[in-house]
């Protein structure tokens, strides 16, 4: 079975969260700000899923029913590590709720891995309008004088991948299609 990172702690362990919804088009996504030392910032689980097209439950299913294409995914760099967060109910209301998430960079190799892998006009849409969006930052930044050191520190991870561990996972990929198929 494939290996999926979902960090699971009792309840005092539990992050707290504050939340927000980003909608993708018609499809609402839930991005969560923790409260840890790190602010680190997330999407909700079940809206990455519906904003690639997927049900809600895709992601969590995936280690059980899709370990090959979990594989695949994993050697494209995601992770797979998902936070169980705790968001308290809008004031007035008691009590709060519990959401898993994923990093910002495992969302990113998810619409990447759909759009060039599967194809997906959902996931190329986003990755276009996210680009864009990413784009307008950056030019904004420039004539802003903001040093662009956090760009700078994202085409860096991303050299990261030479083409030969692209082609590593290009022939793996082959192969498997071909044991399906032939």
């Amino acid at each position: 079975m494939a290996n999926l990172n979902f960090f699971q702690s009792d309840m005092s362990d539990i992050i707290r969260a504050v939340e927000t919804t980003i909608w993708f088009g018609q499809t609402s996504v839930d991005a969560y700000k923790l409260e840890n030392y790190k602010f680190e910032k997330r999407f909700g689980v079940t809206g990455a899923s519906e904003a690639l097209g997927h049900s809600k439950e895709w992601l969590g299913r995936l280690p059980k029913q899709g370990a090959k294409q979990l594989k695949a995914m994993q050697a494209d760099g995601y992770t797979g590590c998902q936070v169980e967060v705790r968001v308290s109910h809008a004031a007035g209301r008691r009590g709060s709720s519990l959401s898993k998430t994923l990093s910002i960079r495992d969302f990113n190799k998810l619409i990447a891995y759909e759009a060039l892998r599967k194809r997906s006009i959902k996931a190329i849409i986003l990755l276009i309008a996210l680009s864009e969006a990413g784009l307008e930052r950056v030019i904004n930044d420039a004539f802003d004088d903001v040093p662009l050191d956090w760009f700078a520190e994202k085409i860096v991870h991303y050299s990261k991948w030479t083409y030969e561990e692209l082609e590593e996972v290009l022939t793996y990929n082959r192969e498997d299609a071909r044991s399906l198929y032939f």
